[in-house]
C-alpha cells in the first residue's frame, strides 16, 4: 500500500471513527442476522474477515466452531480487535497459505480499499475449494437512491476508492473463478428501515427537502462459492 495513502488512513480510522460501532444494539442485531446467513452455508471453521474494525463482528461467531482471523489498517481497531480474541495481523498483512480459509468476508470495507481487485484476487487464493466469499453491508452504486442524489447514505467523506455495484461486482468474482450462489438486498427486514417512512422522505427530495435515510437496494450482500 503506498506509503502516504497508509498515513491517511491512520489518521482517519482512529479512536472517535470506530465510536459509532460501540453500544449499537440494532448494528448488533443487523450483525446477528449477517452471521445467520453465512451459517446456511458453512457453519464452522476459519474466517477472515478483511477490515475487521474493533472486531464487534466476528466476536459474535462462536468461539467453539470459528478460528476468527482479522486484516485491518487501523492500529487503534487491531488493538480493540485483539481484546476479543481476534488473530490480527500488523500492517494489513496476507501472508497466510493458499487454501486456508473456509469463509471470507468483506463487510461494509470494499469501498475502503484502495486496490479492492486486487485484495479479492488475493483473498480468492486464500479461500479453499468449496469455501464462501461473502460482501455484507456493500453499498450498491446500481440502486434507486444512487441514481437520485449521487451518493448513499452510508458513505463517509474522503474515504471512498470505489463506490461498487452488484452488477460490477458479480462480473469480477465470476472473472476469479468464483459462483455466485446468493445476492440478497437486506432492507426490509432490516433493523434500520422504516419503509413508509423512507418513501416519504424520497418523495420529498422532488420537493428540496434534503434528508438521509436508508432505502432498497441501497446496501447489497453477495455470497459467493470458490470454484476451484
Amino acid at each position: 500500500m503506498n506509503k502516504s495513502i497508509k498515513q491517511t488512513q491512520q489518521k482517519s480510522f482512529n479512536k472517535k471513527y470506530f465510536k459509532v460501532y460501540e453500544n449499537d444494539f440494532k448494528r448488533e442485531q443487523m450483525y446477528n442476522q449477517e452471521i445467520k446467513r453465512i451459517n446456511k452455508f458453512i457453519d464452522k471453521g476459519r474466517i477472515l474477515d478483511v477490515g475487521c474494525g474493533i472486531g464487534k463482528f466476528l466476536f459474535l461467531f462462536d468461539k467453539n466452531k470459528w478460528d476468527r482471523y482479522g486484516v485491518e489498517v487501523s492500529d487503534y481497531a487491531i488493538k480493540e480487535s485483539r481484546k476479543l480474541g481476534i488473530k490480527v495481523k500488523d500492517n494489513n498483512q496476507y501472508d497466510y497459505e493458499e487454501n486456508f480459509f473456509d469463509v471470507i468476508v468483506f463487510r461494509g470495507s470494499l469501498q475502503l480499499i484502495p486496490n479492492p481487485f486486487q485484495i479479492i484476487i488475493k483473498c480468492t487464493k486464500l479461500l479453499k475449494k468449496g469455501g464462501l466469499m461473502v460482501f455484507l453491508s456493500t453499498p450498491n452504486s446500481n440502486s434507486p437512491y444512487y441514481r437520485r442524489f449521487g451518493t448513499l447514505p452510508m458513505l463517509t467523506p474522503n474515504h471512498n476508492y470505489l463506490i461498487p455495484s452488484d452488477i460490477m461486482i458479480k462480473n469480477a468474482l465470476q472473472n476469479f473463478g468464483l459462483k455466485i450462489v446468493k445476492t440478497h438486498y437486506p432492507y426490509l427486514k432490516g433493523p434500520y428501515s422504516k419503509p413508509i417512512k423512507d418513501i416519504l422522505y424520497y418523495l420529498l427530495s422532488y420537493l428540496g427537502i434534503k434528508k438521509k435515510f436508508p432505502f432498497y437496494k441501497s446496501m447489497m450482500e453477495l455470497y459467493a462459492i470458490k470454484l476451484s
